[in-house]
């Protein structure tokens, strides 16, 4: 029997989690840089090729607090909460700067020409580094609150470089860079500046500039100004958002426009004449905010950067040209996916996870190419908006175009894939649950080419059957209120529920320690499981015989047979509650997860756990399985995914591989040693790594007959043989460490200790002793020699004083007769 027995995988982090700072771009969009609390990736976005480049660990374990890549993407600057600005070279990905700053900082700015970094204290002051150099070139002082934004303006080869600063306390500052002071003092917000910039004025000359500030005082305030100090404050406009980032923009007529982004999660294009929006985005259902923008190709695209740590790339161009008011995002990057409760297969080709997270949205990720580590990172993600709180569970049919999602907001969604579009699109919402919908269930056989019913198990303690209305060319959502029937199923909250393969009945897994199974048909309940000690977590039936799984809060799984109703087996190993179960390799096996973090490989027949899959470090709450156990995906509480694929075939093939050739090196060792070839035995028995194989050889070497006037002028310099000795002289350090811990384990019996003592001697005869001192862990294992080389030559001296005694007393017998 073919058992499945090792699994190889590959992990998919997050890449952007639980930090304030703000993920940073380079200006051609190819290199983004994100904070994973005290971690920062760098990662290259090309297409067909992203990868991470970089993960820089930072030390001092403190969270970063602002990152900035410069605009060419050849520096990254970041502060931590140790107030360490350091500055990072992507060539050579080494720290290059560390400088010590008076203040944390939450804002920096670089240049467009990569020359200057911009960092804002939370005690006012303003730093501004040389970035290649690494020293300070200004230090500003005249903020009363925490800086809260940052923007430089000028050119290369130009006189006038400014530096425009706001802080939480409403006011903004134009320092002129080249005179080194305050240009402007303008005090006309009520709240936090977090936005600003700067383009230059009508004349076109460079005599004028304007500039542009955005508070979280729901205005934007746009100025006048010049390097004489004359400025006037030109309009307000109330924005009716949070603004957590604004910027001046070009109308495909050359008009100028602003965008602003920030609370709702709307990002917005404003005229900037009569003060209208001409675009915008939808507000999401998720309670969501922009926490920064990112502009890159000279403006013409822009990352938002939303609350949730997700990336989404607009083209401004696009969007201008476009007649649609709604500004519509490229491609959405996902930073990370937080907590994953479920997961299914989806697509025409099932290559992607459609996923239920701590999110209202649906979310669908590409697998990734398990091939091999030279794959692309799959980074984006498709997330589609219909509930009103957080999905629970989620199931999909087998050819991958139905999803349908349960969520807390009391109602279940159908989804179908639209061909033409290749998105999800919502196919019918089903209302008429009391409370969370917390299971939902797809029938595995389609005669008619769609679903025709829908399963949904609820806090409100009941099942519902509801009927799927057939398909039509008509694209609206239908909305179902009236289910086929509804059962009173659990005393307490249901947490799964599975069909059968052929559709006829299903069952429920509940926390009241129960697993009952029903009758498809009419809902009538049939049978009643009751053997675990706790609460139910997962119930799945096997594809190919009349077996179901259940797994329970009492660190167990139980096979039951359908025929009889009764435990066939139980499985133990995990040591915590046992969270999904899953038959694979045609009913011969299960794979189980739990809240240990640990997967486990079970052998059905035997009950035997075959192998524990080890790649996460916190509770699993999602498992599903391909093409019978060939690939095996979890995912964890932190967001981790691992694609664990089947390699046992290959790996029985490795492991013949091997065995053939230790015949063949064991056969070449006897070769040598009949041969006397010293040289190639020994280094062949240290690669083996075979203990006694290595002794024999050198015990073998030493049994060779030498002339006694080779023992009489040689003793003093061979050892064993010349050719052996000179093969030990030649040893690298990484055989040395091997040869010598292979004497501390023949010095400790008495039998063996001689060729130890000969072998050691042989080493430090030829071999530097301060170089042997630095190879590390040799300290270490001499020390463990010397105790026993110490009580060899204490029993030594015994006997040979004992051998004096001896002879005394043979003398004495002598004399008396």
């Amino acid at each position: 029997m073919d058992l499945k027995t090792s699994y190889r995988g590959v992990s998919l982090n997050p890449i952007y989690a639980g930090s304030s700072a703000v993920a940073t771009v380079s200006e051609d969009g190819k290199i983004l840089a994100t904070p994973i609390l005290d971690e920062i990736n760098i990662i290259d976005l090309t297409l067909g090729c992203r990868k991470i480049l970089h993960k820089i660990s930072n030390e001092d374990e403190q969270e970063i607090t602002a990152l900035r890549l410069t605009p060419d993407g050849q520096y990254l600057a970041y502060v931590s909460q140790a107030q360490l600005l350091k500055i990072f070279q992507l060539k050579t990905g080494r720290i290059v700067r560390s400088l010590k700053i008076s203040s944390p900082s939450y804002i920096l700015d670089t240049d467009p020409t990569s020359t200057l970094l911009a960092v804002g204290g939370t005690d006012g002051s303003i730093v501004i580094v040389d970035i290649e150099n690494g020293y300070i070139t200004h230090s500003l002082k005249g903020h009363g609150g925490t800086i809260s934004s940052l923007k430089f303006y000028g050119q290369l080869d130009s006189e006038t470089w400014l530096l425009a600063s706001g802080d939480t306390n409403g006011m903004v500052k134009v320092w002129d860079l080249v005179k080194r002071k305050c240009l402007l003092t303008l005090q006309e917000h009520s709240s936090a500046v977090r936005g600003l910039d700067i383009i230059e004025g009508e004349s076109g000359d460079g005599s004028s500039l304007k500039l542009l500030s955005g508070g979280r005082d729901d205005i934007v305030n746009v100025w006048d100004f010049d390097m004489k100090k004359k400025c006037k404050l030109v309009k307000t406009l109330p924005v009716n958002q949070q603004v957590e980032s604004c910027g001046f923009l070009k109308n495909h007529d050359g008009k100028r426009i602003i965008y602003t982004a920030g609370g709702d999660a709307i990002f917005q294009l404003i005229d900037l004449e009569s003060g209208t929006v001409l675009k915008r985005t939808n507000k999401p259902i998720e309670e969501l905010f922009i926490i920064g923008v990112l502009p890159i190709m000279n403006d013409s695209e822009m990352f938002l950067v939303m609350s949730d740590q997700t990336l989404q790339l607009i083209n401004i161009e696009e969007v201008l040209e476009n007649e649609n008011d709604t500004i519509n995002a490229r491609s959405t990057i996902a930073g990370n996916n937080g907590i994953i409760a479920d997961m299914r297969f989806v697509g025409p080709e099932l290559n992607k996870l459609a996923l239920a997270t701590n999110s209202p949205s649906l979310r669908i990720i590409p697998i990734p190419d398990l091939s091999g580590a030279d794959a692309s990172l799959p980074l984006d993600v498709e997330i589609y908006e219909g509930h009103e709180d957080l999905l629970n569970s989620l199931d999909a049919t087998e050819d991958g175009l139905w999803i349908a999602t349960a969520s807390k907001d009391n109602t279940a969604i159908l989804w179908k894939y639209n061909e033409r579009t290749s998105k999800f699109d919502i196919y019918a919402k089903y209302i008429g649950h009391s409370s969370a919908v917390t299971a939902v269930g797809l029938p595995n056989v389609m005669p008619k080419g769609y679903p025709e019913f829908l399963l949904t198990a609820s806090n409100d303690l009941t099942i519902k059957k509801w009927k799927v209305p057939k398909p039509t060319s008509i694209m609206d959502v239908q909305i179902i209120k009236v289910s086929e029937y509804t059962r009173h199923a659990h005393e307490k909250d249901i947490n799964a529920l599975s069909v059968s393969p052929n559709d006829s009945i299903f069952a429920t897994a509940s926390y009241d320690k129960t697993c009952k199974i029903w009758s498809l048909e009419n809902g009538e309940l049939e049978a009643t499981l009751a053997n675990h000690k706790r609460g139910l977590w997962d119930v799945s039936f096997c594809q190919y015989d009349k077996l179901l799984a259940t797994s329970s809060g009492d660190k167990t799984v139980k096979i039951w047979s359908l025929d009889t109703f009764s435990v066939m087996k139980t499985l133990e190993g995990h040591s915590n509650a046992v969270q999904r179960c899953s038959f694979i390799n045609k009913q011969k096996q299960l794979v189980s997860c739990g809240a240990d973090g640990l997967i486990k490989i079970w052998d059905c027949s035997s009950g035997e756990c075959l192998n524990t899959l080890d790649g996460h470090n916190n509770r699993l709450w999602a498992l599903n399985t391909m093409n019978d156990g060939d690939m095996i995906v979890s995912a964890d509480a932190d967001g981790v995914f691992q694609f664990w694929k089947d390699c046992s075939e290959q790996e029985k093939e490795e492991e013949l591989e091997k065995a053939k050739v230790q015949v063949e090196q064991e056969q070449s060792l006897q070769n040598y040693i009949s041969q006397g070839d010293w040289t190639n035995a020994f280094l062949l028995a240290l690669t083996l790594d075979h203990p006694m194989r290595l002794f024999n050889v050198l015990k073998k070497s030493l049994g060779e007959l030498r002339s006694r006037q080779d023992i009489e002028e040689g003793e003093s310099k061979i050892l064993f043989n010349e050719e052996l000795d000179r093969a030990i002289s030649t040893l690298n350090n990484e055989q040395l460490m091997l040869l010598m811990k292979r004497c501390r384990d023949w010095n400790t019996n008495a039998k063996t200790h001689t060729i130890a003592q000969r072998t050691i001697r042989c080493i430090l005869m030829y071999h530097n002793i301060g170089k042997l001192s630095e190879v590390p862990g040799m300290v270490k294992v001499v020390d463990a020699i010397i105790p026993y080389t110490q009580r060899h030559f204490a029993r030594v001296d015994n006997l040979v004083e004992q051998s004096y005694i001896l002879d005394y007393a043979l003398v004495e017998m002598d004399k008396l007769f």
